[in-house]
């Protein structure tokens, strides 16, 4: 019996210290996780995916209460999903008793000037005076009420309710290594881990970088992979030059930074491999990536095509002369010299596309549209290279020389398939140059064999 009270009695001093350390833990990691759900349900509310908003909002406040957390961060999901509820369900009852909740779990908490407005302020204000009259109920872990003076140097404040400062960011506070290489043309991910000294306090996590085609700091939201680690990518249409140029910066909920790996005067400096442009550090402006997402995108879905162009074909026996009737033509070569093209095109994804064209010969007039497919096999900085295929109905207008050194044109057609390929240079996001060659395969009572060469310019959308 002695053993056995002995064994229990070490069994429980080993047991006691470790409980409030896992309790300890457990809040922090319920305390990352409730920033993480709060987040989630800011950016569903700004899309009006009002239940998604809802439902991270739950989640939020169950785990916080589960965890015992009193922190500004519950608080502040209360605040949000008051707000739902007045917003959605005119319900004001439900919005003033999660305003009191708030209010119990922290007294100096405030609504959002953003989204305030004289009704909610009216119902927040009725919120303050309950959470006066009703004091938050006394957790396990609160002191008990001290009669005589508290010793020197105490403090009776809860732990979670503190207001420190943030650290200041140190530059030892993100965890990031550069990638072994970069290429020209092909996107880049860039992982970062932010050390627990810091990540309770870490709201959002930004990735800023230049390269040539930016020319000046593009700025992204890094994507949270778990409670610590964060992410972002860099499309491909930024990966152009001879270096890139980043840094890491991680905000508090006040937009602080409270860590960084490199600074805009002293950023991290990748090459970048296999530029078509040998290394140039100079190019036309983009655009900004715009807020996210981020995680960023690049993916055009419709583009606008003008040029102007020349071509030529072989005729045969089988044309017919359009203005001096009963002459022979003689088979071979004859010019095209000048036509205008437009092409509408959709893009389904970054390499696949399907579109219209419509080609007019100017000063003998004549005309053929069609359709085709395009696909893009291969990008690298600005250079893109586009096969196409595809046809139409229509024809085209050859000049062709008789006798006597008089003119005349032939009319081949009126059927066509045609391949081609194209080169485009982008200057920016949305403008482009582009030069086309192109085979025609002219079809019908009139067949040829024609090519084209087209330069022009591309709107991407």
């Amino acid at each position: 019996m002695t053993r056995i009270l002995l064994s229990a009695l070490a069994l429980i001093t080993f047991t006691l210290p470790a409980a409030p350390a896992d309790a300890q833990r457990g809040a922090r990691d319920a305390e990352v996780r409730i920033e993480r759900l709060l987040r989630d349900a800011r950016e569903a509310y700004d899309n009006l995916e009002l239940d998604s908003a809802e439902s991270a909002l739950d989640r939020a406040i169950r785990m916080g209460e589960d965890a015992r957390v009193q922190s500004p961060t519950l608080a502040e999901a209360y605040i949000q999903r008051g707000i739902l509820y007045h917003v959605r369900d005119k319900d004001a009852d439900r919005a003033v008793r999660d305003f009191t909740r708030a209010l119990q779990i922290d007294d100096r908490a405030q609504l959002d000037p953003l989204v305030s407005t004289p009704s909610l302020e009216r119902l927040f204000e009725d919120a303050r005076a309950e959470a006066r009259r009703r004091p938050p109920p006394r957790r396990r872990a609160d002191p008990p009420p001290r009669d005589d003076p508290p010793p020197r140097g105490y403090d009776d404040r809860r732990a979670d309710d503190r207001r420190a400062d943030p650290p200041a960011a140190s530059g030892q506070d993100i965890y990031h290594q550069p990638p072994a290489k970069a290429k020209a043309g092909e996107s880049l991910v860039l992982n970062a881990d932010i050390d627990d000294r810091i990540n309770r306090v870490v709201y959002r996590v930004y990735l800023f970088f230049e390269t040539a085609r930016s020319q000046e700091m593009q700025k992204v939201e890094m994507e949270p992979k778990g409670n610590r680690s964060f992410s972002a990518r860099i499309p491909r249409r930024y990966m152009v030059g001879s270096t890139l140029r980043y840094y890491i910066v991680a905000e508090d909920r006040q937009g602080r930074p409270v860590g960084v790996r490199g600074t805009a005067q002293r950023p991290i400096l990748l090459p970048i491999e296999g530029d078509l442009l040998g290394g140039a550090d100079e190019l036309a402006s983009g655009s900004s990536l715009g807020g996210g997402g981020g995680g960023g995108g690049g993916h055009k879905y419709l583009s606008l095509g003008v040029s102007l162009g020349t071509g030529g074909g072989f005729v045969t026996r089988n044309a017919e002369l359009q203005n001096q009737v009963g002459f022979g033509v003689s088979p071979g070569f004859a010019p095209a010299p000048f036509h205008s093209m437009v092409e509408l095109d959709v893009w389904a994804t970054d390499w696949f596309g399907i579109g219209a064209y419509g080609r007019i010969q100017i000063v003998e007039f004549a005309w053929l549209v069609g359709g085709r497919l395009k696909l893009s096999v291969f990008e690298s900085g600005a250079n893109q290279i586009i096969v196409r295929a595809g046809g139409g109905y229509g024809q085209v207008r050859h000049l062709v020389t008789l006798p006597g050194d008089l003119l005349d044109t032939t009319l081949e057609g009126p059927y066509h398939w045609t391949i081609g390929a194209s080169w485009r240079y982008a200057f920016n996001d949305m403008l482009g140059l582009v030069i086309s060659p192109d085979f025609l395969h002219l079809i019908g009572d009139s067949p040829s064999y024609h090519f084209d060469l087209n330069v022009g310019v591309t709107l991407d959308f």
